[in-house]
């Protein structure tokens, strides 16, 4: 188990090194992933995904790994406590931890049917206080992340066209 968990980062990184493509592409699709991995929408998140990278001409690939990576069974509890903690700055009062962590666990226990039922249950002012966390945190890391991914496949680009004109001679 341990062990798996440490192998895990290396895994992701051999998927994302396996995408093809134009890196600006690529980038944005990375970083679309990050932003919708960061908004807390664990139930629906790659169900979204998909059509939205289509619709904003992104690598669909690319957006689901980088929202798997951030959005994940291992990071999504401290995830919704961030979002919710900056959401509830901004607009005070709003909910408390308490019956959030209660719902969170419930969907975690439950199947996706389930889990989308009760996390449809939290009301309009819990999901507006974690969405507006959420997009407090996405923004910047979206866009902090297109630039990192823009850099990591140019540099992966050019790594394999030089190993493309070694093979060749």
């Amino acid at each position: 188990m341990i062990r798996s968990i440490f192998r895990l980062p290396r895994y992701y990184l051999l998927r994302i090194q396996r995408l093809k493509g134009d890196p600006v592409y690529l980038a944005k699709g990375f970083a679309f992933g990050v932003f919708m991995g960061v908004l807390p929408l664990v139930p629906i998140q790659t169900i979204l995904i998909i059509p939205l990278s289509i619709t904003l001409r992104v690598s669909t690939l690319a957006a689901i790994i980088a929202g798997t990576i951030i959005s994940n069974p291992l990071t999504f509890m401290p995830q919704y406590y961030i979002t919710w903690k900056l959401g509830n700055m901004v607009l005070p009062g709003r909910i408390s931890w308490d019956h959030l962590e209660n719902v969170l666990l419930t969907v975690e226990q439950e199947g996706l049917l389930d889990g989308l039922a009760t996390f449809s249950h939290i009301g309009v002012k819990t999901l507006t206080v974690l969405l507006t966390g959420g997009f407090l945190i996405g923004i910047p890391a979206g866009i902090i992340s297109y630039f990192f991914a823009l850099k990591f496949f140019r540099t992966l680009r050019a790594h394999r066209l030089r190993r493309q004109k070694l093979n060749n001679k």
